[in-house]
């Protein structure tokens, strides 16, 4: 009778341990499914916008499918038993099982995918990268110049080409303006500010820059053909729009590349194994400006272990070395603004066809 007394409470204190577990499942389910789901996309996001690139090297098309929503289901069941024999014991000692308990987790993911495409899309992709977006983009890093070298193609008659032709050539110019502009920004002399009575439109505003920074102001001036202001120590606006020249307005005049030119500046950083190029399956390109130099897409014939991203095609490995700090910034340029457009394209998308799939284990 006593040996029955213990296992009715060892039963009971089984139970309320496995019921506490289930009042806590769900808080633990999101520390450990949230992270997990996240990191599993930006990894796939990171995969596939490489996989475009080496595509794109090799001439061939690509398609992308966006993650519009993941649903987890958690299911927890809990059970427990006691077998309590009566009468002699001889009748049930070695044949009972005291005492049973057990716990099952089931998680259900479904998680549904939009293709990205379309005349929105295919339109963002061609249109210049807007002075909106080079205006957040550069006042937001603490190092602007890589962003101004990556989405600027000209500033005032100025060009940083793609790459290199006869017809093209860098133009030392377009470095001293902006590593005087990333001195300026630095020193907080200056400043992207919006026009408070239209959201798409910035100015560069330059102030309290006298006289430490008076001989940079006005070498910045004179590379961009405006005429310094005789106050030396009043603030100078200068209206930023996207066109050839801003000279006439006393403004800058600024071309920005599109999301489909980054694209096409990283592939043409891609290394490519020799007889792919030989072969001609591989698209040639011409040598590289002053952005894609510094850029490098790696290839190897096994899996590469210490990428920042990583993606296998044909007969190797395509990947961005973990180290290699210039084109992982480039790359991020390149997903962001490509986010956004997939974003715009899809939230616009009145009939979008959407992939659900339920995931079981």
């Amino acid at each position: 009778m006593r040996k029955s007394i213990y296992r009715t409470v060892l039963l009971a204190y089984v139970l309320g341990y496995l019921l506490n577990g289930c009042t806590v499942v769900g808080p633990a389910a999101v520390h450990s499914g949230r992270l997990a789901y996240n990191e599993a996309i930006i990894e796939t996001d990171n995969q596939q916008m490489l996989l475009v690139v080496v595509r794109n090297r090799y001439g061939e098309r690509s398609n992308l499918l966006a993650v519009s929503s993941v649903t987890a289901n958690v299911r927890v069941a809990t059970n427990a038993g006691v077998e309590v024999g009566a009468g002699d014991s001889d009748n049930y000692v070695g044949n009972l099982v005291p005492l049973s308990a057990g716990i099952v987790y089931e998680e259900n993911p479904t998680i549904s995918y939009t293709p990205v495409g379309g005349e929105q899309y295919a339109r963002q992709l061609m249109s210049p990268i807007s002075v909106t977006s080079l205006a957040q983009l550069a006042g937001n890093l603490a190092d602007p110049a890589p962003v101004y070298y990556a989405l600027v193609s000209g500033v005032n008659g100025i060009y940083n080409p793609d790459f290199l032709t006869p017809s093209s050539a860098p133009d030392e110019r377009f470095v001293r303006v902006i590593t005087i502009i990333t001195d300026l920004a630095r020193a907080h002399r200056l400043h992207w500010v919006k026009n408070p009575q239209h959201d798409d439109r910035f100015s560069i505003i330059i102030d309290h820059y006298s006289p430490d920074y008076t001989d940079k102001v006005n070498q910045l001036l004179m590379l961009l053909g405006i005429a310094a202001p005789e106050d030396r120590s009043s603030r100078i606006t200068l209206p930023v729009s996207l066109a050839l020249d801003g000279q006439e307005t006393g403004g800058i005049g600024i071309i920005t590349r599109s999301v489909f030119d980054l694209l096409e500046i990283l592939s043409g950083a891609i290394e490519v194994p020799e007889q792919d190029l030989v072969n001609g399956i591989a698209v040639s390109y011409p040598p590289s400006g002053m952005v894609s130099k510094q850029l490098q897409v790696h290839y190897s014939d096994n899996k590469p272990a210490h990428a920042s991203v990583a993606v296998q095609y044909r007969d190797g490995w395509f990947y961005i070395d973990e180290k290699d700090q210039a084109t992982k910034l480039f790359f991020r340029l390149l997903t962001t603004l490509l986010s956004v457009n997939i974003a715009e394209s899809t939230g616009r998308a009145s009939a979008a066809p959407v992939l659900t799939v339920p995931v079981s284990r």
